[in-house]
């Protein structure tokens, strides 16, 4: 650098790195098309310059924001781990993040939207269950040449615009955990049926039932919301049968803890008399006595992912984002709210 007071630039790193341009962006949005060595170099020049991208710059000569959007449904209970995860990748691409709560059922969804992402001039966005289950919104995205990626529940037509989250180790697990305690009159609690992850989920765990030749009779099942209250509906029906499963798999947290307090109420001792888990892994889930088995979303790293795979898009195009991987798999994790079946 000729001016020892001028802040660096993308082109002097470049050059003290013996590098283009476009390879030190990669470098800094850990695009994965960039080798060991050269991404050393690059860093180490960048450490040895004190380099920062500067955001307003970069928008000013790629037309760009770069502001990303995180548009999610309310309520959203892992909403804070996603952003979270989101800003981590962010801060160190020189992009910031820009938060848009919606409700799914709304007739304007659409049209609310595209209005946020043209008024906030987003580069891109990344979009929740169940908004992202909304084909009609990814192709308004489309046709407005905006970049997305979907956290979503089943796997579509462009991987690369995708993290999707493989339900079945997860469940099996579970379920095998049950079956282990001696469990067999398990009953379940789905969320709404509009919601592609609750099919996944009943799917899911019907198929891990039948692994152990166990069948989920009509009387075992019970339709959510994904909420408390529904839960507390679902298990006062279900625990107030003659025939009474031993043990309840909610299909998220919320509903589970609607579950505990009801038997609670009616002198169900959990684990003794009824074994529960959730899905979700919410922070919630230690916190309850006793703490409750669930299973847990790895939130961190779907949302590294998701961030990675839309910079790359947006930065490199779809090539690039074809680098990264598409699935991503929760973890089962039993606690004190599951124990062996009752006897008798």
């Amino acid at each position: 650098m000729s001016d020892p007071g001028k802040q660096p630039t993308i082109n002097d790193v470049a050059d003290l790195a013996g590098t283009s341009k476009r390879t030190v962006s990669r470098v800094i949005n850990r695009s994965p098309k960039v080798n060991e060595a050269t991404r050393m170099r690059v860093l180490e020049v960048i450490e040895k310059l004190n380099y920062t991208p500067n955001r307003q710059a970069r928008g000013l000569a790629a037309s760009r924001s770069y502001l990303l959007g995180l548009i999610y449904d309310l309520p959203t209970l892992f909403i804070a781990d996603i952003q979270k995860g989101m800003l981590n990748v962010c801060e160190e691409a020189g992009y910031e993040v820009v938060v848009h709560a919606c409700h799914v059922e709304s007739d304007h969804l659409i049209e609310d939207v595209t209005r946020f992402v043209k008024r906030a001039h987003l580069d891109g966005v990344a979009i929740l269950p169940p908004v992202s289950d909304i084909e009609e919104l990814a192709d308004s995205l489309d046709k407005m040449d905006c970049r997305y990626v979907r956290f979503s529940s089943k796997l579509g037509g462009e991987p690369w615009k995708q993290v999707v989250t493989d339900y079945m180790p997860a469940i099996m697990d579970m379920t095998n955990h049950l079956v282990s305690l001696g469990h067999r009159d398990i009953a379940f609690i789905s969320g709404p049926e509009s919601h592609v992850s609750s099919r996944k989920r009943y799917e899911v765990f019907i198929q891990a039932l039948n692994n152990h030749g166990i069948e989920l009779p009509g009387n075992m099942m019970a339709t959510g919301a994904f909420t408390y209250e529904s839960g507390v509906t679902a298990a006062k029906k279900l625990l107030s049968q003659k025939s009474r499963p031993t043990a309840i798999f909610a299909a998220n947290d919320e509903m589970a803890f609607g579950v505990m307090n009801v038997a609670n109420q009616m002198g169900i001792r959990i684990p003794d008399d009824l074994s529960v888990v959730g899905f979700d892994g919410t922070p919630f889930s230690t916190f309850v006595i006793p703490s409750l088995s669930t299973i847990i979303r790895q939130t961190d790293e779907m949302a590294n992912l998701g961030t990675k795979k839309l910079l790359a898009l947006i930065e490199e195009g779809p090539d690039a984002a074809h680098g990264f991987e598409t699935m991503v798999s929760p973890r089962f994790v039993p606690r004190e709210s599951t124990g062996p079946a009752p006897s008798g």
